[in-house]
């Protein structure tokens, strides 16, 4: 990986508690075994899990550290948790991120992505129409037209300003749709986490630097959303994603 500055070193945020089932759960295990067995000797890593959790990948790793997840809701609020804590060489990544060559980017930039999803992707389309009466459906309803929605199966963001906007609307979003919606909130997540990063960070015209459009698939592969698990089941029958 090019840059200006060191090595970058990834964290990993991995926990049981936020799984929809049994089957994908031990998907998700077997995806961060593959993930971190091919960072391994190429990048230095940590693993960031809790103690329900630490027993499932003990044996994947010596680099795995405990925190407290109870208060987590949404699939990103681990990630958002750390954010504001990363070292400057430090990079948030995905566990079903499978990097099979070093990767050429340069960090150099407000925020760093994997790649550009499309605005109208039915995940964003569904889970808007149904935050309606919330402040983040006002917020997004406020903004003309997005270019494109980070994919944050990398992240870090080095504008300070960038990242104190981004947390303090997160957590306020948060509370607010929480307090709207007592079950079936978890599909709000990637609103919360990809798509209020795609406003600020289109309000605030930041620089940025999407990974995908420096590495083809031969370099990394990103087992991104539900669909996933049938990838990762082709992967297992095929030994290939690219």
């Amino acid at each position: 990986m090019t840059s200006s500055m060191s090595k970058p070193c990834f964290i990993y945020c991995f926990t049981k508690l936020l799984a929809s089932n049994d089957e994908h759960y031990n998907i998700s295990l077997e995806v961060l075994n593959k993930s971190v067995n091919f960072l391994s000797g190429k990048y230095p890593y940590k693993i960031f899990t809790d103690s329900i959790t630490a027993d499932d990948i003990k044996s994947f790793s010596q680099y795995i550290y405990t925190v407290d997840t109870s208060e987590f809701k949404f699939l990103d609020d681990f990630k958002i948790s750390l954010l504001p804590k990363l070292q400057d060489n430090e990079v948030l990544i995905d566990p079903d991120v499978l990097i099979y060559k070093e990767l050429k980017v340069n960090l150099d930039a407000d925020l760093i992505f994997d790649y550009k999803d499309k605005v109208y992707q039915k995940w964003y389309s569904d889970g808007i129409a149904n935050l309606k009466g919330t402040l983040i459906y006002d917020k997004i309803n406020s903004i003309d037209k997005l270019p494109f929605i980070p994919n944050i199966g990398f992240l870090k963001i080095n504008n300070k300003r960038l990242l104190q906007d981004y947390t303090d609307l997160y957590y306020q979003y948060r509370e607010d749709i929480l307090d709207k919606h007592t079950d079936n909130y978890r599909g709000f997540s990637i609103i919360l986490g990809q798509y209020l990063l795609g406003i600020l960070l289109y309000e605030g015209n930041y620089s940025y630097i999407s990974n995908r459009e420096n590495n083809s698939g031969e370099v990394y592969v990103h087992l991104g959303g539900p669909q996933k698990y049938e990838k990762y089941k082709k992967y297992k029958k095929n030994k290939t994603l690219i």
